[in-house]
């Protein structure tokens, strides 16, 4: 089985913005892209969006332009596991940053209490089939979005 695919070729591209548009399930993320066009011959924009987001992660390691480095490849992951992965990362990092404060009344044992509650989280994995693991590289880290539908 195909584990990865490149979708597009962004690797002489500038991202130059970021908007999340917060909204539950139907969260729509979008980022500026400055790259050159060939047919065109010359520098062009464009705008990558994502719709119904229900999982950013950014690994990043500097930023040498104003919202990261130089583009690398685009691609969608097809791996099951590397989705659920994500969401679980992101869950449990929600909690440990929630408590590293200490100034949380946790209890553990409390299934409603937003850091133990997962009914959310337990729909979007029942419907994981639904959704598509996309990665921006670059040349300083990595964006990961989980959303069920991209455009250009």
């Amino acid at each position: 089985m195909e584990k990865s695919k490149q979708l597009m070729r962004t690797d002489d591209a500038c991202l130059s913005e970021l908007k999340v548009k917060p909204k539950c399930m139907h969260t729509k993320v979008s980022y500026k892209l400055t790259m050159y066009d060939e047919e065109l011959q010359q520098k062009v924009n464009k705008v990558m969006t994502f719709e119904d987001v229900v999982a950013i992660e950014f690994r990043m390691n500097y930023f040498d332009n104003p919202i990261g480095a130089e583009c690398c490849g685009f691609y969608e992951i097809f791996v099951q596991e590397e989705k659920e992965a994500m969401l679980e990362r992101n869950f449990d990092f929600r909690r440990e940053s929630f408590l590293f404060h200490e100034d949380y009344d946790y209890d553990p044992e409390e299934e409603a209490d937003i850091l133990n509650y997962r009914e959310s989280i337990d729909e979007i994995r029942e419907n994981i089939g639904e959704y598509r693991l996309f990665e921006q590289q670059t040349t300083g880290g990595v964006y990961l979005i989980l959303a069920k539908e991209w455009s250009v």
